[in-house]
């Protein structure tokens, strides 16, 4: 796996575990019915949780204004992790268990993109905003979903016909998602380049991933269905089942690519 990838990786295995169960029945707390607004209004939230209103909260808060004090794609939100009205986000957040201060940061699409606890940069902070196709496919793997990620040479090519099928099979259809992208589009670029996936091609480009963020492999358009499920079979994603032989059997193998 190589450095970008699997940088990708452990971001969001780190995620993944910062995030618990959604929020209960009850109704929207203050900060929640904000989140709904800052996501229509398709900003990026950066929740700040803090105990006290310390010298490391304001240091932390200090740079999240300085650093989006021109822009509009992001609204800051502080959160108290001892506000009873904002348990159920602190408890979906797993919030007590971070060192403080600590900003988490939303996508409009409600993925999570990064968590950094007691300090954080500018860089790091803008670095977080990530582009449509990325925001799509954390979404999803946070969701538990296979993610196959078609970068597409044109808009509106046709999805590769391996990755049609793999969708249609009973076995994955339910717990698998198709994110498409343009590989010329410029804003896709980045997270494209970090996950290795050539932007030349004349076909479609296949990044296959699977929950918490394990990169199964990328392929070419000619990928079949059968390859496809070998492969999350190897990685011991086939299924949900942990007795499952294939997760029994699944090491530390690297991404295939083809």
């Amino acid at each position: 796996m190589t450095r970008n990838v699997t940088k990708f990786a452990l971001t969001l295995t780190l995620i993944a575990t910062c995030i618990a169960q959604s929020s209960t029945a009850r109704g929207a707390s203050p900060v929640e019915q904000m989140l709904d607004t800052v996501a229509n209004n398709q900003q990026f939230a950066y929740i700040l949780f803090y105990r006290n209103n310390d010298a490391a909260t304001q240091s932390m808060h200090g740079v999240l204004q300085s650093t989006f004090a021109e822009r509009r794609d992001a609204a800051i939100l502080p959160v108290q992790i001892t506000d009873v009205a904002e348990r159920d986000l602190v408890k979906r957040f797993d919030a007590t268990r971070l060192p403080m201060p600590a900003v988490a940061v939303l996508a409009p699409n409600g993925a999570v993109c990064s968590v950094f606890p007691q300090r954080v940069t500018g860089h790091q902070l803008t670095s977080a905003i990530v582009s449509p196709g990325q925001a799509k496919c954390l979404k999803a793997l946070q969701d538990k979903k296979i993610v196959l990620l078609c970068a597409q040479p044109a808009a509106g090519a046709a999805i590769p016909m391996g990755v049609r099928q793999f969708m249609a099979d009973s076995l994955y259809q339910d717990r698998s998602t198709v994110v498409t992208v343009e590989a010329n589009d410029p804003g896709e670029a980045k997270f494209l380049n970090q996950l290795k996936v050539r932007t030349d091609q004349p076909t479609s480009v296949v990044a296959f991933m699977a929950p918490p963020g394990v990169m199964i492999g990328i392929f070419n358009g000619s990928v079949t269905h059968s390859t496809l499920a070998e492969k999350l079979a190897a990685a011991g994603k086939c299924c949900d089942d942990e007795n499952c032989k294939h997760h029994k059997s699944a090491g530390a193998s690297q991404p295939a690519r083809r």
